[in-house]
């Protein structure tokens, strides 16, 4: 902005020096036109016959040492006699010295208030090397020239002047305005909700109005892209409060619904009855427990702020601990016996909880791990059998919150755990990727600073 303001200084500086001096020329040539204040001062003078003698001096010098004379006019030499020795290709024949001096005016070289081409005639002596001297005559024809003294009513200049810089300013201040109005129309635009879809033609002025008007047309692409991601953002919040609210209500449904049969029933029931009601109770409210666990972990770890407590620990052995604490599934292990990482340990216990438990919602519980250490990462490998190959939209939106699987969602899955599983990768400096190949899903996380102290 420092720099457009500068460079704005300098052009209306340039502008206006511009404004003054073409006034002030046009002044001069109209105020010349005009008639003078007073007839005593001629308008226009010719050569005076000082003049026109220094001049052909110099070309009877050039004569007499046999060089051609190179005067803007032209001229012939006689001798003393009358006869003509020398002249230019179009001198008069006819123009003797006699003549010349018949034709000569006193008043032709007189300054006059009238603009007229004149012909001025000269005749001075050369010598030609013989007893007697003879002539030079010279015939030219002059535009008079303007008195740089007075160049009409002064007055007149003054006020032309003064008005044609007025009417300068008026037009450079129109010119400016425009471009002007042109960026007011670009910022105008940045609070308007169809930015995109309303171009404007290219502003047309010096370059630094164009780069400020690029900047505010980006700043708008911006503005507009802000905007489509906030729009977005609302249309996953609301989703998300959708699908937050059918998770929970549903569990809290059954138990409503089960509580209130039971307070209607409980005289007519036996005990192995109420004990059956109590249980499918307690699961109910297992699973809305688990839900809202999961949504204050996902909460969490959705902050930036969240603490990460690195420390080193056993990876493999983990894995197994973790596998080994859910007999519903089956794993294969492929890697090293023992391997040190720096991670956070309960979060990288959730981590593999959650990815045992999304095996045993979303497939059939057969699992296999796979541990690499490559190039100084930690390259961890998770996949389980399922009943047929996922697609990439579906994989997509497996890694979308509240978007589960017709298994998952039989067996009582959120649909949050591999969000989870994301959020703590990604506190972890690390990459997760979804495939699935051959009916198998596979979950593939990367932390590059696993082996760093």
């Amino acid at each position: 902005m420092r720099r457009f303001r500068f460079k704005l200084t300098s052009w209306m500086t340039v502008l206006l020096l511009a404004a003054a001096f073409l006034s002030t020329v046009l002044a001069w040539l109209i105020a010349s036109q005009l008639p003078l204040g007073t007839k005593n001062v001629p308008r226009y003078y010719y050569p005076t016959e000082q003049d026109i003698t220094q001049r052909v001096e110099r070309d009877i010098k050039r004569y007499e040492s046999g060089q051609t004379p190179n005067g803007d006019y032209e001229w012939a030499v006689y001798r003393s006699n009358g006869t003509r020795v020398d002249a230019s290709p179009d001198f008069p024949r006819t123009m003797t010295p006699s003549r010349l001096l018949a034709v000569q005016t006193p008043d032709e070289r007189e300054p006059s208030d009238e603009s007229e081409v004149r012909t001025l005639h000269h005749m001075q002596a050369i010598n030609l090397g013989e007893r007697a001297p003879g002539y030079f005559l010279s015939i030219e024809t002059v535009t008079p020239r303007l008195n740089q003294y007075q160049v009409g009513n002064s007055t007149a200049f003054f006020i032309l002047q003064l008005v044609l810089f007025i009417l300068f300013l008026f037009g450079m201040t129109r010119w400016i305005a425009g471009l002007f109005r042109q960026l007011e129309t670009r910022l105008e635009r940045l609070v308007e909700p169809d930015y995109a879809v309303s171009p404007l033609s290219p502003v047309k002025g010096p370059r630094e109005f164009k780069a400020f008007a690029h900047s505010i047309e980006r700043v708008g692409d911006e503005l507009d892209v802000l905007r489509r991601n906030e729009r977005e953002r609302f249309t996953e919040q609301l989703r998300l409060i959708t699908s937050l609210s059918h998770d929970l209500r549903t569990p809290l449904t059954s138990i409503q619904g089960f509580v209130q049969w039971l307070s209607e029933h409980h005289t007519t029931l036996s005990d192995q009855e109420r004990t059956d009601v109590l249980a499918i109770v307690s699961r109910q409210s297992e699973t809305l427990a688990s839900r809202i666990e999961e949504l204050f972990m996902l909460a969490k770890l959705s902050n930036k702020d969240y603490p990460v407590h690195v420390t080193s620990l056993d990876f493999v052995t983990l894995l197994h601990q973790v596998a080994e604490q859910h007999p519903e599934t089956t794993y294969q292990y492929a890697g090293p016996a023992h391997l040190t990482v720096q991670a956070d340990p309960n979060l990288l216990r959730r981590l593999i909880e959650n990815l045992v438990r999304n095996a045993t919602l979303h497939g059939t519980g057969d699992l296999s791990f796979e541990v690499l250490q490559e190039s100084g990462h930690l390259t961890f490998r998770c996949s389980n059998a399922i009943p047929e190959t996922l697609t990439p939209h579906q994989l997509t939106e497996l890694a979308t919150p509240f978007v589960t699987s017709d298994m998952s969602r039989f067996n009582g899955g959120s649909g949050i755990g591999l969000s989870i599983i994301e959020q703590i990768v990604a506190r972890h400096n690390g990459t997760m990727q979804l495939t699935s190949e051959q009916n198998r899903f596979i979950v593939s996380i990367v932390l590059p600073d696993a082996f760093k102290h």
